[in-house]
């Protein structure tokens, strides 16, 4: 395999530091080390409990795939599907392909080309890359009326952007794990997409984390998100493949 086409290999403390923010964000009690990996109790009942393995360890898959019969159960392993897939039965459905991202919390913050637009001056003072900038005002008024407000309490930010009318528009968390700002519920209402509101709410909550002493930031992207957070100064650090137990499995 040639160095263009070699798999990106998470490391075992970005994947930590993902588990520990997501658990936070998610108000789920702590992860649990189990072989290969962290157990996550959920407790809801589309997801009973989740286990996030930083490689695909074929022995501890298997292991895994003979213990865990329960539906519900949700496997999330820093791999390729095709790494994951030979290890698990029928019983397991896997899911759209994921992505773990990083980035320092400078260049994330970094105005690339094409953000310029539907950005108001007060979100674009400080953000130089490499540098964790000022945190913008709070709220900030945006072009077409929004206002995008943050809230930073326990360890936890949240920013959203509302309309003229008062709707939420666009959203987003993000978890303090030591350094490490975990981004969590990104996500921008269908009617109001196209407005540079993703950016926005990105940007604003990248400039509280800062304030609060974070330097990484760190998130899994589907698809749909994919090409912002690479224009914003994300890089992939590995796919993520998920696999759901649909119907019980058997030992």
């Amino acid at each position: 395999m040639t160095e263009h086409h070699r798999v990106p290999v998470a490391r075992p403390e970005v994947v930590r530091a993902w588990v520990d923010g997501w658990v936070r964000s998610r108000g789920t009690d702590g992860a649990v080390a189990v072989p290969g990996g962290f157990r996550i109790a959920v407790g809801r009942t589309d997801q009973v409990a989740r286990y996030v393995l930083p490689a695909a360890d074929p022995a501890a898959l298997r292991r895994l795939s003979v213990a865990l019969i329960t539906p519900g159960l949700w496997l999330k392993v820093c791999a390729p599907r095709s790494a994951v897939e030979p290890a698990l039965p029928a019983s397991w459905e896997f899911q759209a392909p994921e992505y773990l991202m990083t980035a320092p919390l400078g260049r994330a913050l970094s105005m690339r080309a094409g953000m310029h637009d539907g950005v108001p001056d007060g979100l674009r003072d400080g953000l130089v890359p490499g540098a964790a900038p000022a945190p913008p005002p709070d709220p900030a008024v945006l072009p077409g009326g929004y206002v995008v407000e943050t809230v930073a309490q326990g360890g936890l930010v949240d920013a959203r952007a509302f309309s003229a009318t008062g709707e939420v528009a666009a959203g987003g968390r993000v978890a303090l794990a030591g350094t490490v700002a975990v981004f969590d519920r990104v996500r921008t209402d269908p009617a109001h997409r196209r407005q540079g509101l993703g950016r926005v709410v990105m940007t604003a909550l990248a400039a509280r984390a800062a304030q609060q002493g974070a330097t990484q930031g760190v998130l899994v992207a589907r698809d749909d998100g994919l090409s912002l957070y690479r224009a914003m100064g994300w890089e992939l650090h590995s796919p993520v493949t998920t696999a759901v137990l649909r119907r019980r499995g058997s030992r």
